[in-house]
């Protein structure tokens, strides 16, 4: 399948996606009348929270590629619309030769760089509540004195490309900006999803390389790794996926869905770069000498959570430097929430993710 039938969606398709629409009204209305009357300890949000996840949980449930590609749009388009509504100019790197891009949020700054990882299921483009959010760390982090590039890599998604056209996007991204004068220590590499299933990929890279992969040479540690709510499990089936089904706003039928799909065409030399869960003892032995340091956080009533909890312990084990932070009621990519919601009072993570990303910024070198 090629870029040109990108989202496109029989009639029926159509339909669906108009009737999805149409009966969320009730949809919101029935699951606040559950809630309300039927005892659910484990969450408490907000109104507007509840409601926006609801909408997100239930259009999640039933769409399929094209119809979220159909919604949605290109990663490009919603960059642009982006970065135009909020006055910003639209700054794009074309990168290698498998059609990669960087999509600048704000200047173009490469003395210190954090490299955005999307997520997505490698099925959904870049959403613009994400851009949102990694805008207000940027800001943030210029008020603590501390100025950085802020760059999304727009990789392509599935079915247009197999796997592992993404990760040799990737690739040549972080050769990019390597190669615009940026030392490896000035860089943060973040990822949420999907986005963090690429990440920890090229880690997996570095220590044990993909025969016609370009190889990634470091002249000192990466400065960085964030994953938010990493999926490290594309066929995860343990206690996490069943009790907290209910509760997260993406459930284990959907996961399971893009799991399928991404898995359907990858040899089986390549599983193992996706399926980092199912991944030997010593698959992470040496990534001390790659990366500074790495921040892993998984919301504690997501379908993931015990996977990114096995992954994190296993990282740990090759590198002090790893933090693991579960957050209480939290859903996978719990931040973003926040922010597609409008809500006034961000969840507690935020702040940490925030705190993280300073320190290491401010401990790195900022090259002449």
């Amino acid at each position: 399948m090629g870029e040109r039938d990108y989202g496109q969606v029989s009639w029926l398709e159509f339909v669906s996606v108009i009737g999805v629409v149409l009966r969320l009204p009730i949809v919101l209305l029935l699951r606040a009348v559950q809630t309300t009357f039927i005892a659910c300890p484990k969450v408490r949000k907000s109104w507007r929270r509840f409601l926006w996840d609801t909408a997100f949980r239930s259009v999640a449930d039933v769409w399929n590629i094209k119809q979220f590609q159909f919604v949605f749009g290109t990663s490009l388009h919603i960059y642009e619309v982006w970065a135009r509504s909020h006055g910003f100019p639209v700054l794009v790197d074309d990168i290698g030769t498998h059609g990669g891009r960087l999509l600048w949020i704000g200047p173009r700054n490469t003395k210190r760089v954090v490299l955005y990882l999307h997520g997505g299921g490698y099925i959904i483009p870049l959403q613009d509540f994400s851009v949102t959010f990694w805008n207000y760390i940027r800001l943030k982090l210029e008020e603590e004195g501390t100025s950085a590039g802020f760059a999304i890599m727009s990789y392509s998604i599935i079915p247009t490309v197999e796997f592992p056209t993404q990760f040799v996007q990737a690739v040549e991204a972080l050769q990019h900006i390597i190669a615009s004068g940026c030392s490896p220590q000035n860089i943060h590499i973040v990822g949420d999803s999907a986005g963090g299933n690429l990440a920890l990929a090229l880690l997996s890279h570095m220590l044990h390389p993909i025969e016609n992969v370009p190889p990634i040479s470091l002249a000192s540690r990466i400065g960085g790794i964030f994953l938010m709510s990493p999926w490290v499990s594309l066929t995860g089936d343990t206690g996490s996926h069943l009790v907290n089904d209910s509760f997260d706003i993406v459930g284990t039928k959907t996961f399971a869905y893009c799991g399928r799909k991404v898995l359907e065409d990858v040899p089986d030399s390549l599983r193992m770069y996706l399926e980092i869960s199912k991944a030997p003892d010593t698959w992470f032995k040496g990534i001390d000498k790659l990366v500074s340091r790495i921040l892993i956080t998984a919301g504690g009533v997501e379908c993931l959570r015990d996977d990114i909890v096995q992954v994190s312990h296993e990282l740990s084990k090759n590198h002090s430097e790893v933090r693991l932070i579960v957050q209480e009621n939290g859903v996978h990519n719990d931040p973003f929430y926040d922010f597609l919601a409008g809500e006034r009072h961000l969840g507690d993570l935020t702040p940490k993710i925030l705190v993280w990303l300073c320190q290491g910024l401010k401990g790195s070198k900022e090259e002449d």
